[in-house]
This record gives structure tokens, C-alpha cells and sequence, in this order.
């Protein structure tokens, strides 16, 4: 697709837990004037590679991934070409607390307890555990934009909740050298802010920024705050200036 006569920048725009890939629709609407934006779903792309299978050859891109999603794209982003840029949203290197496998303590994270408890739930009542799981996402405030027709492909969600339990993605961007963007709403009940934070330490070319007063669907909640904030990021790096 062409801009002013180039080729527009591919941006792939990856969904959180059971919201389908339909739940950013306002943000990709945000960002088509900038990027030709691909909306995903993240239990559709959850097998090892497919995400990296995706992503242009030998052509600069912008990643784009809000909670599981954002960790997808984390695991993939050692696999940008050099111009590329990654954006975590409400995300984290490591979903579960507890210990790692270097015996190091994980102290911002949800219990391990926690998720199998959301799984056993999932299996029961499904339809209940998703719309609770949007509630709590909505925190402090009432949910807004419920994407319609998900949470109907329980073994995806349940495949989701596997990954998030497994999966520890720290070293991974402790080596990355991608600029990278964190954006993180304060009120957040399901990834902590404390996590985010933690995880932008990591990253040696991050930019961290918060939004007050809002939880985990800040994507949904505040599109324009976000792609405002990703279009600032994207001219920057383009122009040559590193993250700070």
C-alpha cells in the first residue's frame, strides 16, 4: 500500500488474551493512516515461529503486542530487520511470580495458583470466565468495546493461559537491541505495573510511559493516547534518535 508515493510501514497489531483480534479495532483505525495495519489475535498465533513467519523480509516493521500479545511479539522481535520497532502494552517478560530457573525470585507477576485457577474456570463456565476476565481488565472503570464472538475456542484460550504460564522471556529482552516503547496503564489488575516496569529495565532501548487512572484495556480505552504515542516513537527512530 503506498503513501505519498512509498510503500507504507507493515505493522502488526496483536490482540491480548480472548479479546480476539477484532478488540484494537480503534487503534488500528488510529494507525492506517501511518502503517498498513495487520490485526491478530494471540491464541491464532501461538505455535513456535508462526509470528516469526510473518514479519516482512528485509523490511523494517513495527510490532505491535498488548498483553499475551505483547509477549508473543517480544519472543519474536530478535527476528526484526534492523529499522524495526517494538511496542508491549500492558505486557511483561514473565507472566507468573514465584522463582526462576536460576532460583532468583519473580516478585511482580500473578500467582502460579491464580492462573490454574482461571484455567479450571475456563473449563467450567467459559463463557463466565471470559466476560469476568474483561471485567477485571476494565478495572477501575466499566468494560467498554466487549469484542463480540470470543471465548468460544476454549482449547486456543486454554493453549493461551499454558503459554503465559510458561513461558519467561526475560533474557530475551535483556539481549534485544529493538527500540522498544512500554506503555502501561497505572490501575492495572492483571499484568502490574511493577512487572512492565521491571521488564523496561531490561530492555536496553526502551521508552517507558504510563497512563493514569486506567487498567490493562488501555488500548481499548485510550486508542488515541496509544497510537499517538507509537507515530511519536516511530518518527523518532526513523529520524535516527535513539531511545532513551
Amino acid at each position: 500500500m503506498l503513501q505519498n508515493g512509498r510503500m507504507k510501514t507493515k505493522l502488526l497489531l496483536i490482540s491480548g488474551w480472548a479479546f480476539g483480534n477484532d478488540a484494537l479495532f480503534s487503534l488500528a483505525r488510529e494507525l492506517e493512516a501511518e502503517f498498513e495495519v495487520d490485526q491478530l489475535a494471540a491464541e491464532d498465533i501461538l505455535s513456535p515461529g508462526q509470528l516469526n513467519q510473518m514479519l516482512p523480509a528485509n523490511q523494517p516493521c513495527v510490532l505491535v503486542g498488548w498483553s499475551l500479545g505483547g509477549m508473543l511479539a517480544l519472543e519474536a522481535a530478535t527476528n526484526l530487520t534492523p529499522g524495526s520497532m517494538l511496542v508491549l502494552i500492558g505486557s511483561t517478560g514473565k507472566f507468573c511470580s514465584g522463582k526462576s530457573i536460576e532460583d532468583k525470585e519473580i516478585p511482580h507477576g500473578v500467582p502460579p495458583a491464580q492462573l490454574r485457577s482461571l484455567s479450571i474456570s475456563l473449563r467450567r463456565q467459559p463463557e463466565q470466565t471470559v466476560a469476568n476476565f474483561y471485567k477485571q481488565s476494565a478495572l477501575p472503570h466499566a468494560v467498554i468495546d466487549q469484542p463480540a464472538n470470543v471465548g468460544n475456542d476454549n482449547k486456543k484460550l486454554n493453549e493461551g493461559l499454558n503459554y503465559l504460564g510458561d513461558r519467561d522471556l526475560r533474557s530475551v529482552a535483556a539481549d534485544l537491541q529493538v527500540p522498544t516503547l512500554v506503555l502501561h496503564g497505572t490501575e492495572d489488575q492483571v499484568i502490574p505495573i511493577a512487572a512492565s516496569e521491571d521488564l523496561s529495565r531490561l530492555l536496553c532501548r526502551s521508552k517507558f510511559l504510563v497512563f493514569d487512572q486506567v487498567g490493562h484495556d488501555l488500548p481499548i480505552r485510550e486508542p488515541v493516547w496509544v497510537a499517538n504515542h507509537i507515530l511519536d516513537f516511530w518518527n523518532t527512530q526513523s529520524t535516527g534518535d535513539d531511545a532513551r
